[in-house]
């Protein structure tokens, strides 16, 4: 009997620490857990609860603990969170650390271990998973940091709140498919179920 082999998504030799990017994170199972859509067509719009503000707050903090990241179009919706990522690439020497702590939506010094600090990136003895600031890292930090507020929240230790992975595609800036990508994004509370 063959074991199942997994299947990578990402494109094969893409620096993952530029370009342009749409990504979708789904909630674990798709529950429901980050709010509601209220109103109907053009006039809807995401109403978010404590978890979903949690979330908000958070993606617009990485920029804070990225610098090589700017965001674009965001809508978190009830299951789902869909936003556009820009990533200039990782410059050498410092680079703050991403991919194995989880970012917080407050910076806080050095002082707080394990927090947000800096530190000089050698790239030779990386350990298996994603590259220090590549969309991977990012999103991996960003959901560890929002599944540790969201059980701080509700007393609710070890509680996964994210599928694993994300889907994510690589914007290219020809024949308007940043604009197409962001209008879908901005529409998405319209066409909710």
């Amino acid at each position: 009997m063959a074991l199942p082999t997994h299947r990578h998504t990402r494109l094969r030799g893409n620096d993952y620490t530029r370009g342009a990017y749409f990504v979708t994170l789904c909630a674990l199972d798709r529950r429901q857990w980050f709010g509601r859509i209220i109103g109907t067509g053009d006039d809807a719009r995401m109403e978010p609860n404590d978890l979903g503000r949690i979330v908000l707050e958070h993606w617009h903090a990485l920029p804070s603990h990225f610098a090589h990241l700017r965001l674009d179009q965001v809508q978190l919706m009830p299951d789902h969170l869909h936003g556009i990522l820009l990533l200039s690439g990782v410059g050498s020497g410092v680079t703050r650390v991403g991919s194995t702590r989880r970012v917080d939506a407050t910076t806080v010094g050095v002082d707080d271990p394990g927090r947000d600090i800096t530190i000089d990136v050698d790239h030779s003895d990386r350990p298996i998973g994603p590259a220090a600031g590549s969309l991977g890292a990012i999103i991996g930090a960003f959901k560890s940091g929002t599944t540790y507020a969201m059980n701080q929240l509700r007393g609710t230790p070890g509680q996964r709140y994210w599928q694993r992975g994300f889907h994510d595609r690589a914007i290219r800036t020809t024949q308007g498919e940043f604009e197409r990508i962001a209008r879908y994004i901005a529409e998405n509370p319209g066409n909710w179920r």
